[in-house]
């Protein structure tokens, strides 16, 4: 999906900081309670979707609230496409459902449109539903239906 919205500001700033490897393992057991379920309706031989090389090497702000995880947010800088990736969106389970994904994405957007990082693309699993909608509502549109990066055994999500 691409970003097709208009300019975004944020104030989410302050709240977030950027991954540092004593937060792996919250960081790598959040994201895989939250991507489970969805590697399994899709039939994915994934294991390990979070290995410490690949997350040492993208940009990544995570947001605790009262030193609880809430979320985070990663960008990739894609040289051959040159775009940039807005990777992993996560919500923790507890904190699902209280405007925290708009929030993350505003953040992001709003950051790569300010140093004129653009386009702004991401990859989203069509089967999950709550994502692509928040994604749409958001201002990205699909443009591709591509997913041979995730290795996706059987048919898509079903």
């Amino acid at each position: 999906m691409e970003y097709r919205g208009g300019a975004v500001t944020s104030d989410l700033e302050p709240k977030l900081i950027l991954f540092q490897d004593k937060y792996y393992n919250i960081y790598q057991k959040v994201g895989n309670e939250i991507f489970v379920n969805l590697f399994s309706k899709m039939h994915s031989n994934i294991r390990q979707f979070f290995p410490l090389e690949e997350v040492q090497n993208r940009e990544i702000y995570l947001w605790f609230e009262n030193d609880k995880f809430v979320g985070s947010i990663r960008i990739n800088h894609n040289k051959e496409e040159n775009c940039y990736e807005v990777e992993r969106v996560m919500v923790a389970p507890q904190s699902q459902g209280k405007g925290y994904g708009p929030k993350l994405l505003n953040f992001i957007v709003a950051k790569l449109q300010q140093t004129q990082c653009t386009p702004v693309f991401l990859t989203v699993a069509a089967c999950n539903d709550r994502a692509v909608k928040m994604y749409e509502k958001f201002g990205f549109i699909p443009v591709s239906e591509e997913m041979d990066e995730w290795k996706i055994e059987g048919d898509m999500c079903g």
